[in-house]
């Protein structure tokens, strides 16, 4: 990974040190990550409440999935399957649920507590294949730092 992904995980890790409660948690690390890239289109999360992805802090254009169930759509399916996905054309993928018609490629990455998904990171871009393997290992690190965050908050 490279020293900019780094920083960034040192960056969030740092921003949400402090923070007392999930909203504020999750709020910084999805302006963080936004500001990240100028091809993230929609950066938020869901979490998982009840058995249904519930759409928290994001920064992007209004969503119409704001509930998500396991196994529907892109988010549905990284959370059931509690793994990480890149997908390099959403148009080619099924699963999609399409938020924008401009959106050509996603990532979803799970907040997991052990073998307990407790929501995700899910970013869009406007680009085809814009996510990389790299942005992958930032982000689940990213996912385990919030997770720690959120432990310790109870």
């Amino acid at each position: 990974m490279d020293i900019k992904r780094r920083q960034l995980v040192y960056a969030v890790k740092i921003a949400i040190a402090g923070l007392k409660n999930e909203q504020e948690i999750l709020k910084k690390t999805v302006d963080l990550i936004d500001a990240f890239s100028p091809d993230f289109n929609w950066t938020g999360v869901y979490m998982l409440r009840n058995g249904v992805l519930e759409v928290g802090p994001y920064v992007g254009p209004p969503t119409e999935h704001t509930r998500i169930e396991l196994n529907k759509g892109i988010c549905g399916a990284a959370a059931s399957q509690k793994k990480s996905l890149i997908v390099d054309d959403v148009n080619a993928d099924p699963r999609f649920l399409a938020c924008s018609l401009t959106t050509r490629s996603e990532i979803v990455v799970p907040l997991m507590d052990g073998h307990t998904c407790l929501g995700e990171i899910d970013i869009d871009s406007d680009r085809p294949s814009h996510f990389t393997e790299d942005d992958r290992l930032m982000l689940e690190e990213i996912a385990t730092e919030v997770v720690a965050r959120l432990k310790r908050i109870g």
